[in-house]
């Protein structure tokens, strides 16, 4: 089953108007967008967006109150064309539990007889299976690395060029998955997470340009807040908690927005032990400022 990470925390720094307009930008499973909606009045509205198309298709037939418009659609994408502003804002960029087990996307290390794809929008073109079959090692190693922070990132990128000098691809999800337990394993002994997290973290992220499309979200959203109005993300890994926190500070001293929380809220250990999942979320908060 999928928790909301940081449920109330999210929904409570939304500082919610009950007759006012509100986005949650990654819709997923609707968990916060059904919180948002049950402080709102009759009179309020709330646009709800997810770039996977299957999603946005289930929270159309969940969300059927006349409050709720649902958008198919990427970051990039969502203020186009709008005409109107937000009293809130809410991105929680993680992949839900969901997801992760769909054969369908190919993104998670525990799926079997898989193909390696991991693209959540099915427009894009590049498949993780082509990343790992035509990038050079310099290139897989960084991706690794900088989008994985995988510290053994050379050399797994070593192996797979290898590999395939000897024609030997990786397509299949346990194929990859095994593979870094056989390289990786070895510097997981004793920690909590499996050998191809961060190799297949860095590979989603890149398969669907995540980083390019949360700097595209942090450019557009906080100038369609109303004065008062709140953007809310929830980042789960360091180099989206770093895009975030950067273009948040950035703002904040351009003297239109501020920070309501000084550092990043993170969830309780209450939520933690309920929710492994859940302890590496980080919240951050930008506050349009009266007259902006």
């Amino acid at each position: 089953m999928h928790a909301p990470v940081l449920l109330k925390e999210a929904v409570d720094a939304l500082n919610i108007k009950p007759n006012g307009c509100y986005l949650d930008c990654t819709g997923g499973l609707g968990g916060h967008a059904a919180a948002i909606l049950g402080r709102l009045s009759a009179e309020a509205r709330l646009l709800i967006c997810d770039y996977h198309r299957e999603t946005a298709e289930s929270l159309k037939q969940r969300f059927t109150d006349n409050r709720v418009s649902v958008f198919n659609c990427r970051f990039s994408q969502i203020f186009d064309n709008l005409a109107f502003h937000f009293d809130g804002i809410l991105a929680d960029l993680g992949i839900s539990s969901a997801q992760l087990l769909d054969a369908a996307l190919g993104i998670g290390f525990s799926l079997k007889n898989v193909f390696l794809d991991m693209r959540i929008d099915q427009t894009l073109q590049t498949t993780a299976a082509d990343i790992l079959k035509f990038s050079s090692e310099e290139q897989l190693a960084d991706i690794f690395y900088y989008h994985g922070g995988e510290r053994a990132a050379r050399k797994m990128a070593r192996v797979i060029i290898a590999d395939r000098k000897k024609n030997v691809l990786y397509t299949q999800t346990h194929e990859l998955a095994d593979l870094c337990s056989r390289v990786l394993g070895k510097y997981y002994r004793g920690k909590k997470i499996h050998p191809a997290t961060k190799v297949f973290q860095a590979l989603r992220i890149v398969v669907n340009k995540e980083h390019e499309e949360i700097e595209a979200l942090l450019k557009t959203a906080p100038g369609f807040l109303n004065p008062g109005g709140r953007l809310v993300m929830i980042a789960f890994h360091s180099g989206e908690d770093r895009l975030v926190k950067t273009k948040f500070k950035e703002l904040a001293k351009s003297g239109l927005y501020s920070l309501p929380f000084k550092k990043a809220v993170k969830p309780e250990r209450q939520e933690i032990l309920s929710n492994q999942r859940s302890r590496s979320a980080r919240m951050r908060v930008l506050q349009a400022e009266e007259g902006s």
